[in-house]
């Protein structure tokens, strides 16, 4: 059998089958009874003369079915992180999993069996590999919102008291930074408010769009079964997820002026979550699951990677029909959230303090205010220690100035489930005598990834009105704690599900598997506009640009914002 995706159709390629002994399951699906043989027969290789199929209707039958039942089907998942592994749930209660015989050990050809192989569904076993396939994507998810940079409170408007004549001047000769800290303070007993509003929309991982990613199993687990002496091991399968990832923060900042030297500031953002995420297309590359696979030496028998435990690629007659090795349509879930997200408190004095040159240093402190499970705030206390300098250049005769920056800071995390994950499932009994997966899904934490970030840039001053910033800014993450990623793997030799051998050709194929904890860097860059509306008041325009592709990517995000101070 071969299955290939034309739209939102299905289209099956079946030659004719052939009868090949079966008998009724207790679920009463069909079970193959395998006892050990010389001869491939044994476990329901066809031959020619029997081979009956009527491919146009049953292509028919199998596309309606997959479709009705996507079309009535919606996982409703409890928390924003459970999306992703929920859109691979059936109507049963359990995941969609590969599984595999794990009975008593015996043997298909060759060799005294210990005992004849029953595929009854009992003695097969529920394989992780859906489960974890989809949690790695979700962890490579959580943990990628948990670095999104925030705007910073610099203050749009520097004055300070002339201590001589007590008039109060200007002390800055631009509209301060956007995505950066600048060097001076706000003065004494000074306060700064503002807001901005960022939407990110990510499309990408590692350059793969989130709406049509494959991902790999490449099997090759021993199992229970013999043939010539040798265990049979795992097939690779394959599936697909289409996702779409989007987080929207509305930050409020509050600073205030302790001193002439020292602030301290304050910023919650309010943030809207939205994860919404389909599975479909399962594969086993297993061919036709009921003969030798060509181009391997082990027999491709279905009892080693099935979807239907205790029932072979085989019609009640006997017919081969692919059945069990392949799922159209998995499921469907989506859901959103919005709450406060994780508290910001900021402390920034300044060291140094020239005509031409300021200094500050200072730490971030931000607590777990916000609903990790619902992708809000990252569940673990962060500090960041962190150095800005600013530089000015004296005014030039159009009244433009220049004031270079950079800034550099390294954030440490706690423990959260978004650095940990989910780890496994939990045991659903089905009617059937099969022990498949399901909810709820059990999880762990481990530490967030460190991320080590620093931006260069500047300040361009059209006049006291208006300001044009350039930022570069760049994060090296998981330097001492790496970053749940994923990465392409393939694998040769793989045989497309075929009713026939025979007419299979080995292929390679490719998808995403978890590459555990790595370390990347993720660079950007900020281009913004502020412009002094009345007074005090400013207003922010930026487009922040993502260069890379590594990990979770937005490749613009917009960010408007006011400020005032007081």
């Amino acid at each position: 059998m071969f299955v290939r995706l034309q739209g939102s159709a299905i289209a099956l390629n079946l030659p004719n089958a052939n009868e090949s002994p079966v008998t009724k399951g207790p679920d009463g699906g069909a079970t193959a009874t395998i006892l050990a043989s010389a001869s491939p027969t044994a476990y329901g290789k066809p031959t020619l003369a029997n081979r009956l199929v009527r491919p146009k209707e049953l292509w028919l039958f199998l596309m309606l079915l997959g479709l009705a039942q996507f079309a009535g089907a919606q996982a409703t998942a409890p928390n924003v992180f459970d999306v992703v592994p929920y859109s691979a749930l059936t109507s049963s209660g359990a995941f969609a999993t590969v599984t595999s015989y794990g009975g008593s050990p015996c043997a298909l050809v060759g060799g005294p069996p210990p005992s004849p192989c029953s595929f009854q569904p009992g003695n097969f076993q529920a394989l992780k590999s859906v489960v974890n396939l989809s949690t790695s994507l979700d962890a490579s998810i959580a943990t990628a919102l948990s670095v999104i940079p925030l705007a910073s409170p610099a203050s749009g408007v520097i004055t300070k008291i002339d201590p001589q004549t007590g008039a109060e001047l200007p002390s800055s000769s631009t509209l301060g930074p956007i995505f950066t800290e600048r060097a001076e303070t706000i003065g004494k007993h000074k306060f700064y408010i503002g807001i901005s509003s960022q939407n990110f929309h990510f499309k990408t991982i590692n350059n793969q769009s989130l709406n049509s990613l494959t991902l790999l199993d490449p099997g090759g687990q021993t199992t229970a079964i013999q043939a010539n002496g040798t265990a049979l091991t795992t097939f690779p399968s394959t599936f697909n997820v289409a996702a779409d990832v989007s987080l929207a923060q509305n930050v409020a900042f509050l600073t205030y002026g302790v001193t002439n030297r020292f602030d301290i500031s304050v910023g919650l953002p309010v943030v809207h979550a939205a994860v919404s995420s389909r599975a479909y297309n399962g594969l086993i590359y297993v061919g036709d699951g009921v003969g030798d696979q060509k181009g391997s030496s082990q027999p491709n028998c279905w009892c080693a990677s099935t979807f239907t435990p205790g029932s072979a690629p085989l019609s009640p007659t006997g017919q081969v029909n692919g059945s069990g090795l392949f799922l159209p349509q998995m499921n469907y879930s989506n859901l959103a959230k919005t709450g406060f997200g994780d508290m910001l408190l900021r402390f920034k004095g300044n060291v140094l303090e020239r005509s031409n040159v300021a200094l500050a240093l200072g730490v971030d402190l931000r607590l777990p205010t916000g609903d990790e499970n619902n992708f809000l705030g990252t569940g673990a206390v962060a500090v960041k220690p962190f150095a800005a300098l600013s530089l000015y250049t004296k005014q030039l005769s159009n009244g433009i100035v220049f004031s270079p920056h950079i800034n550099v800071g390294w954030q440490i995390a706690g423990k959260s489930i978004l650095g940990g994950g989910v780890t496994g499932a939990t045991p659903v009994p089905l009617s059937n005598g099969f022990s498949a997966l399901g909810p709820p899904l059990l999880t762990t934490k481990d530490y967030l990834p460190d991320v080590f970030s620093w931006a260069a840039g500047s300040e361009i001053a059209l006049g006291k009105h208006n300001t044009v910033v350039i930022d570069f800014l760049g994060n090296q993450i998981g330097w001492i704690h790496g970053i749940q990623n994923m990465t392409t793997q393939s694998v040769a030799n793989a045989l497309p599900p075929q009713a026939s051998d025979t007419q299979a050709t080995p292929t390679t194929i490719s998808g995403l598997v978890s590459a555990g904890r790595v370390s990347f860097g993720q660079y950007s860059g900020a281009f913004g506009y502020k412009a002094r509306i009345a007074g005090n008041l400013v207003a922010t325009f930026n487009m922040l640009v993502r260069f890379d592709n590594n990990g979770l990517t937005a490749r613009a995000t917009p960010l408007y914002g006011l400020s005032y101070t007081f």
